[in-house]
């Protein structure tokens, strides 16, 4: 049954509105920083409303979005490590959004962890998901996923212990 587009734009706008501080936490764990975060989830926002209709499955729909959000953080991640830095900015988050704690040392580490196993870890500590949840989202099995988990965290551990040395000197 086709929806009209007034129920298609409701039933987006409901499911988006709901998940989009959970995905804005999960962006800025991602990539670092709330404003490419903001321009993340803008630009996912715009691809999901774009393709809401292959949703075949509305239970299916915060996993559908997640996917989308990594794809495009991982877009977003590349075009600004192509980028030329022309100064720091200070970027204030959208209001209604908080970042997660904003533990600098925590979010510079997660830099250091290839994509896989960053979304991996902002998917379980930033969006509280469990394993077979992050499974669904980034299809792949739950093996995997514990995996990624177990070595994701042996990284940070060892990032945040030598960052906690070198502040000490």
């Amino acid at each position: 049954m086709a929806r009209t587009e007034a129920e298609r734009r409701e039933a987006f706008a409901a499911l988006f509105s709901q998940m989009a501080p959970r995905l804005y936490r999960t962006a800025v764990g991602i990539l670092g920083n709330p404003h490419d975060a903001a321009d993340a989830l803008q630009e996912a926002g715009l691809k999901a409303y774009r393709y809401f209709d292959s949703l075949a499955d509305p239970a299916a729909g915060p996993a559908w979005l997640n996917r989308i959000l990594i794809n495009t953080c991982y877009d977003v991640g590349r075009s600004r490590s192509r980028a030329v830095p022309t100064g720091l900015e200070v970027v204030e988050c959208p209001e209604g959004y908080a970042a997660p704690e904003t533990d600098w040392q925590l979010l510079e580490a997660l830099k250091l962890l290839p994509p896989e196993q960053r979304a991996t870890v902002v998917l379980r500590f930033f969006q509280d998901l469990t394993i077979p949840q992050i499974a669904q989202v980034m299809a792949v099995p739950e093996g995997t996923v514990k995996s990624r988990l177990h070595a994701s965290l042996a990284k940070l551990r060892a990032a945040l212990a030598s960052s906690e040395k070198e502040g000490v000197q």
